[in-house]
């Protein structure tokens, strides 16, 4: 969303007596403002009409044993901006009573040392500054457990990437780009 100021054609217009060009002046001012603040609300992932959305909903998760805990991976393929987090809970119900939370960061891959136990998993993504996602759950619509701790060396999920990067690409942190799209236009963000 993009900082909106009214009045620029009135300001544009202002004439002051001995001040050459005043309006035009005060207008170019304004948009160079204008131009400022907009780069820091995409770089910050900030909503200057309020509060920033949640990032478009997860497609699904998958975990599956491993020999420590359970291998986690978040399948994440909309548009989005850099600074997006995943965070994956797990409880030993599919109720998710008493869950706890583990923050992937900008990672959507993640092996969480657990041991042997039967746990349910669920996920969400989450801007800095926004409310979540709807969560999503291994299984599907409904929660499906898995027992990790295999004890035995398995071979890893597909990398999903990380931060704004897409899976497979080497891993970036936030990543290198300001947002990911399909067109390369920036993510229409809505306002709150």
């Amino acid at each position: 969303m993009s900082l909106e100021l009214r009045n620029l054609d009135w300001v544009r217009r202002l004439e002051v007596p001995g001040v050459q060009a005043f309006g035009a002046r005060m207008h170019e001012l304004f948009m160079d403002l204008k131009r400022g603040f907009n780069a820091i609300e995409q770089q910050g992932n900030l909503n200057a009409g309020g509060h920033p959305t949640a990032p478009p909903p997860l497609q699904g998760m998958t975990v599956q044993p491993h020999e420590h805990g359970f291998d986690v991976s978040i399948q994440h393929e909309g548009e989005f901006y850099r600074g997006v987090r995943y965070y994956v809970a797990y409880a030993d119900n599919p109720h998710f009573s008493g869950a706890r939370t583990f923050p992937m960061h900008d990672s959507r891959n993640a092996v969480l040392p657990l041991g042997s136990r039967t746990l349910y998993f669920q996920a969400h993504a989450a801007y800095p500054w926004s409310g979540p996602t709807a969560a999503v759950f291994h299984g599907g619509s409904v929660p499906v457990a898995v027992t990790g701790g295999t004890g035995t060396p398995v071979s890893l999920l597909p990398s999903e990437g990380c931060g704004t990067s897409k899976p497979g690409e080497p891993p970036a942190g936030p990543g290198v780009a300001a947002y990911r799209s399909a067109n390369g236009a920036p993510p229409v963000r809505s306002a709150r």
